[in-house]
């Protein structure tokens, strides 16, 4: 498709360029290439973003760690970008006097009615020691997370073709820049290891919002970031993460995030009040490990809203299942595959498709890690290097 790229890369070039240090929809590239299960199976390099209890829960004796990364992801299940691809086609050739053309592209946009488009973009920095007893970490990350559906539709081929603020793709977005302090211990309980993690963070917070007419929506994105941002300050709280062996090689973990929840109301950028709310959420994991093969399954335990003031956005809510697995090659290669699914109510039926996600892992005397997700028209990619002894 000539203009998916242009699109994917106009929007998070868009989204990340309000934010230079952002971070993901993932939380890095190994979790990610095993379907996002990572409550009980990260390392002690992804273990701050995944589980901070997992930080002084490893099988192997690395002992210091060091992680950069950065993805996108575009999420597309109703497939609105081939719609502007193909009304982008048809109002070009009706700007030249096609009328049959000028009637499609009215036909195309009336069609785009509700449908949204969800780009996100990250990056992701981390490092840690972990000991015997005790393990900590530091860590860094944004979140740019950007949803965007067609407003203004015109009703007839006379304002398709003369009215300049018809047909325009609205992106809405959330700018969250996050730094944590991750702390964990190991204890003995009834003969099986327990580890405790807690990670207190501080996060800032922008709304962005863009505009762009979708006939023109492949170029210029970058013009629109002058004044579409809105700081809307900042807040503490923190997150708490535990895992439990079971036997030898299978473990269980449990890690909630945001304990003290926050509410920030604001006048968003069409002079609305609106309100985000950062609630907790919790996610339970099980995983088996052995030096060749990590298998591991997640769960979301609560239900979370998006990050999205508008209405037209409330279906984008998720909670996801998750499974995935890594095969060790001799610790020179890592194979990964994967799944998830959105079992969120009242979401659209493309959505509760599931998604599926492929990873490789290296070892060239430091990591190199690199993942993909897919599912219909939604794609993307995570990739990121680092250390690990």
């Amino acid at each position: 498709m000539s203009h998916y790229k242009r699109i994917l890369s106009a929007a998070v070039l868009a989204v990340l360029s309000s934010a230079v240090d952002a971070v993901p929809f993932s939380v890095e590239a190994r979790s990610l290439g095993m379907g996002n299960a990572r409550v009980a199976t990260a390392d002690i390099a992804t273990a701050p973003f995944a589980n901070p209890g997992m930080l002084s829960y490893q099988p192997s004796r690395e002992d210091f760690s060091l992680l950069v990364g950065a993805g996108a992801f575009l999420n597309d299940s109703d497939g609105l970008v081939d719609s502007i691809e193909q009304f982008q086609d048809a109002y070009d050739n009706a700007q030249a006097g096609n009328l049959t053309e000028a009637a499609r592209a009215l036909s195309i946009v009336q069609s785009m009615d509700g449908d949204v488009i969800a780009p996100e973009a990250t990056a992701a920095f981390s490092t840690g020691y972990s000991g015997e007893t005790w393990a900590f970490a530091l860590s860094a990350r944004a979140d740019v997370i950007s949803a965007g559906t067609v407003t203004n539709i015109s009703q007839d081929v006379a304002d398709l073709l003369t009215n300049p603020n018809a047909n325009i793709l609205e992106l809405e977005g959330v700018s969250t820049n996050e730094l944590g302090v991750s702390l964990a211990r190991n204890f003995k309980v009834f003969n099986r290891k327990l580890a405790v993690g807690i990670k207190p963070k501080y996060v800032q917070v922008e709304n962005i919002y863009l505009r762009e007419p979708i006939a023109t929506i492949d170029t210029g994105l970058r013009d629109l970031l002058d004044g579409s941002t809105i700081d809307l300050g900042n807040f503490t709280t923190f997150d708490l993460g535990l895992v439990m062996g079971l036997t030898e090689n299978t473990q269980i973990g449990l890690v909630a995030t945001n304990l003290v929840s926050n509410t920030i109301k604001f006048v968003n950028s069409s002079n609305v009040p609106a309100t985000l709310s950062f609630d907790t959420q919790a996610r339970l994991g099980l995983a088996y490990r052995n030096r060749y093969v990590t298998l591991g399954a997640d769960l979301d335990l609560l239900e979370s809203d998006a990050l999205f003031t508008s209405q037209s956005f409330t279906a984008l809510k998720t909670q996801y299942a998750a499974i995935g697995g890594e095969l060790n090659a001799f610790d020179f290669m890592q194979i990964r595959l994967g799944a998830q699914k959105n079992l969120a109510d009242g979401i659209s039926e493309a959505a509760k498709d599931t998604m599926y996600t492929a990873g490789l892992g290296f070892w060239f005397g430091f990591n190199l890690d690199v993942a993909v997700i897919s599912q219909n028209d939604s794609l993307g990619g995570f990739l990121q290097t680092g250390f690990r002894f």
